[in-house]
């Protein structure tokens, strides 16, 4: 309740005083807007208070009504100060991938009529396009600061997986390098390693093919997919956007200096490193010499 009536203050422009009592917040913020449910959160103060300094547990109902009491605030308050009701509010808004949120969405709208496995399909696409966003920058690997080495592609020279066994080795050494790939991208950027494993054992694996189609095979344990096992999927997927986006300076500074090194190809200077400074130049600085 405090840290939402922070934000409303700082949305209506109005200076709370520091360490102010709960309750002086809606004659703070009335001249602006009258706060609701004053009466109701008194209560929930008081039980607070009584459980905080006096040990005294409040009952099942008074716990019952404080969290209605809550609830009611938010979706009368929400909407008057933020112009968004409550229930609009999502983490997706937070995420600075824009692929990434547009996945979520679309797959929202299959979990919203029940079918799971097509949203676990979407979560799935969801996360690649993470990481890819990180692999890739914008338009040039060179520009990103998470590049570990071109990705493998199903035509590259030679063919693996014909059944030769000449070329055993050479597809163990290609899957490998698939896999380290993603994981060290993953850790890069803060990503849990375990539950991304996790991620991947609920999720499909979604094929892009030559047609443009994607497609995904629904095994048993994807068609028994229920909604937790799609709310943790998403949820992981938020948590792991937002963790990446601390790389996001990152990758701007990587892009500023490979634009500014490419504008300037042909036209900067070298110099030869040579040890420490002779003691008799001590005195003279690199100021001096411009």
């Amino acid at each position: 309740m405090e840290n939402f009536i922070g934000l409303a203050a700082q949305r209506l422009s109005v200076e709370l005083k520091k360490n102010a009592e709960f309750l002086s917040y809606w004659e703070a913020i009335k001249p602006v807007y009258e706060l609701p449910k004053k009466d109701q959160m008194k209560r929930l103060n008081d039980a607070r208070v009584a459980l905080k300094h006096n040990g005294t547990f409040p009952s099942a109902h008074q716990i019952e009504q404080a969290r209605e009491a809550v609830v009611d605030f938010f979706n009368i308050a929400t909407p008057r100060i933020f112009g968004i009701d409550l229930d609009a509010v999502d983490m997706i808004d937070l995420l600075t991938q824009h692929e990434v949120k547009q996945l979520l969405r679309d797959a929202q709208t299959h979990a919203d009529i029940g079918d799971y496995v097509q949203a676990m399909a979407g979560l799935s696409l969801a996360f690649q396009a993470l990481l890819t966003n990180y692999q890739d920058g914008e338009g040039s690997t060179m520009r990103s600061a998470f590049y570990f080495g071109p990705q493998l592609s199903p035509f590259d020279e030679p063919r693996v997986g014909t059944g030769g066994n000449r070329l055993r080795r050479l597809e163990k050494f290609g899957d490998f390098m698939e896999i380290t790939q993603e994981a060290l991208m993953a850790i890069s950027l803060g990503i849990d390693y375990p539950s991304m494993v996790r991620f991947h054992i609920l999720t499909p694996k979604v094929g892009f093919y030559g047609d443009g189609s994607k497609r995904y095979t629904v095994g048993k344990n994807l068609e028994e997919t229920t909604s937790d096992d799609y709310d943790w999927a998403r949820h992981f997927i938020l948590e792991s956007a937002l963790r990446a986006a601390k790389a996001d300076d990152l990758q701007a500074m990587k892009k500023k200096v490979w634009e500014e090194n490419w504008k300037a190809q042909g036209r900067r200077p070298q110099r030869s490193w040579t040890g420490p400074v002779d003691p008799e130049d001590r005195d003279v600085t690199v100021f001096d010499v411009l």
